[in-house]
């Protein structure tokens, strides 16, 4: 049976988040240049989820850089040079949704859709290397889980710090994850968070990203 580790779990469901909301705005640019333009009540969260798209990945990386693959180094061989151009190439096409976070157009959906078609072509190899090489077995060869658990703490203090606003991002976190994922993702939150702070007090906040998340 394969163990769990639970710095492994905390990277792989980050992946997930990433992979459903790059799915998510990538069929939705689809939808809109099929349809020759953008709903009024979509367009707004559309930009949204692609700004909180832009920071969590940007996040992810920067976390993974300063702080995961510093101490996998010490214990697991791995492609780390490799892994560190990928997430410079990621971070280059990231910056071309800039234009794309305040308002997207009908006239912007081809340029769009080629910046997520390129992220796509990127991710995928990308976080199919990591988590060959970062596998829960092979981690707690290396790693006792307590040491884990100081690193799933820091890494989750850096994505505090820059992940963007806590009434934008969580609910990017938790509603672009369904079922046992979500709950275990959740599972750390304080109580008044998860089911009175996000779904209630801020949810006039990002309420125009409803649409493109799982509820």
């Amino acid at each position: 049976m394969t163990e769990t580790s639970p710095i492994v779990n905390g990277l792989v469901m980050i992946h997930k988040i990433i992979t459903r909301s790059l799915n998510v705005a990538l069929q939705k640019c689809n939808e809109y240049i099929s349809l020759k333009g953008i709903p009024a009540h979509e367009a707004r969260g559309y930009s949204m989820y692609l700004a909180n798209l832009k920071q969590v990945t940007h996040s992810h990386h920067s976390s993974e850089d300063e702080i995961a693959f510093p101490y996998f180094r010490e214990h697991i061989e791995a492609p780390y040079e490799q892994l560190k151009d990928d997430h410079n190439s990621l971070a280059v096409v990231l910056a071309r949704l800039d234009p794309f976070l305040k308002e997207v157009s009908f006239n912007d959906l081809t340029s769009l859709k080629e910046v997520l078609t390129e992220f796509e072509k990127l991710w995928f190899p990308h976080i199919r290397i990591e988590e060959e090489n970062f596998t829960p077995d092979r981690v707690n060869s290396k790693s006792a889980i307590s040491d884990q658990v100081r690193m799933v703490k820091e890494l989750s203090d850096h994505g505090h710090k820059n992940s963007g606003p806590g009434p934008l991002v969580l609910p990017f976190f938790f509603y672009n994850l369904e079922g046992t994922d979500r709950e275990i993702f959740m599972t750390p939150f304080p109580w008044i968070l998860k089911k009175f702070l996000v779904p209630v007090v801020w949810k006039g906040q990002w309420k125009h990203m409803a649409p493109f998340l799982l509820r």
